[in-house]
């Protein structure tokens, strides 16, 4: 007989979730900026983009912590996340 209706329904939906929820790789032109220091990286504020930070961050010997993020705009899902670059 299948699947009820809403159980595919909800299934379909958590696929989604979870979809947008991964981090994705983050495009050069999301970087804002990026010193020895620090780097600002945009993205939707469903993802933290701390593996790319990290990333950066291990360029130079050093690790990410997150400083959080700023809404760009209102209404949006756009989000500008902040790094420090700090010893380990």
């Amino acid at each position: 007989m299948g699947f009820p209706r809403h159980a595919v329904l909800a299934l379909v939906l958590i696929v989604v979730l979870v979809g947008c929820s991964r981090e994705k790789s983050v495009d050069k032109s999301n970087i804002i900026a990026a010193t020895p220091s620090a780097i600002t990286i945009k993205s939707s504020r469903l993802s933290e983009p701390i593996e790319a930070a990290q990333a950066h961050c291990a360029t130079h010997g050093k690790k990410a912590v997150s400083r959080g993020g700023v809404p760009l705009g209102s209404p949006t899902i756009n989000v500008m996340w902040g790094f420090d670059c700090v010893k380990e």
